[in-house]
């Protein structure tokens, strides 16, 4: 078994899967569009979103909504979050109905 060393191991967890994107694929496009290793997209992408948070998961999600190979990935994932929130809500709906809706619990006459 060969020994591997630090800078081998992150390039390893970066690569992902064969096949398989970690998110939504758009650091795996890039780096095949760019002729580049996808670890080295990945690992780029991860420093900028350190410092730069919004703007770097702002343009990972419209890289992944306008680039033909990832975007029916995207759409999918903003569809299930759609469904999961309305979900969410619906039940916290009812539990809100379900401990205030009577109306009997604040209007006691002491």
């Amino acid at each position: 078994m060969q020994d591997e060393n630090f800078f081998d191991s992150i390039k390893r967890n970066l690569n992902g899967e064969p096949g398989q994107p970690i998110v939504l694929g758009v650091c795996r496009t890039l780096a095949e569009r760019l002729n580049q290793e996808v670890w080295l997209i990945r690992l780029a992408a991860i420093v900028l979103g350190v410092f730069y948070s919004f703007i770097t998961l702002v343009a990972y999600i419209l890289l992944g909504l306008f680039m033909d190979e990832t975007s029916h990935r995207t759409k999918s994932l903003f569809e299930g979050l759609g469904i999961w929130f309305r979900e969410l809500t619906e039940k916290v709906g009812r539990m809100f109905n379900d401990n205030v809706g009577n109306g009997n619990s604040s209007n006691r006459d002491y």
